[in-house]
């Protein structure tokens, strides 16, 4: 396709670039994306230690997967979850609807409404088609674009009956992970949306 310049990876923890992005995205048929996220997917998984086969915990995150989009039909679509043999954490999403997410996050989320946290978040990600937009023009567009998929993230909670505080919660615990200050922003960004405060987040702070 024409107009080739930079594919947008997009992270858990903040956007990164790899492969090629086209700016004729419009006219991009689902054949076209998925073929685009295949392409990257081999650099993604070769950076981060490549697949690492665990079957049942690729049947519960298809499960948790499943329920998401359930709760909101227009999620329909052949997602791909996939772990990633890296002890960083960090959760991934390509098109195609391929997720990833790092065995060293995926081990931090015991409960399957941390886990749907995750998985909503880079749902959204791909309902926003953050892949096929420029790379990131510093931290504040960074922040502005997960804050946009964290707040879409629990809607998509929300209608699968999950608690749209979990959002919070997975931000808090990834804040070692995410750049200094980004944790505690996002939290407060989705308190302030949600209860038109900031006290929770000190509550779900504690919590953990």
């Amino acid at each position: 396709m024409r107009g080739v310049a930079i594919f947008l990876l997009v992270a858990l923890t903040g956007c990164q670039v790899v492969g090629t992005y086209s700016r004729d995205v419009a006219s991009m048929s689902p054949e076209a994306e998925a073929l685009a996220g295949a392409r990257a997917a081999v650099s993604l998984e070769d950076r981060y230690g490549g697949i690492f086969r665990d079957r049942s915990a690729e049947l519960r995150m298809r499960g948790v997967g499943r329920c998401l989009c359930e709760g909101t039909p227009a999620l329909e679509g052949c997602y791909r979850y996939r772990l990633l043999n890296s002890d960083s954490v960090n959760a991934f999403s390509l098109p195609g609807g391929r997720v990833y997410i790092t065995r060293g996050l995926y081990e931090r989320l015991g409960a399957d409404a941390l886990l749907a946290a995750v998985i909503a978040h880079e749902m959204a990600h791909l309902t926003y088609r953050d892949h096929f937009r420029p790379g990131c023009d510093g931290d504040r567009e960074v922040v502005l674009r997960e804050k946009a998929a964290d707040a879409l993230a629990v809607r998509y909670l929300e209608a699968a009956g999950f608690d749209p505080q979990v959002m919070v919660r997975v931000l808090l615990m990834i804040g070692d992970a995410l750049p200094r200050g980004s944790s505690d922003t996002r939290a407060e960004a989705l308190e302030r949306r949600t209860y038109g405060t900031t006290g929770n987040v000190a509550h779900a702070n504690a919590r953990e």
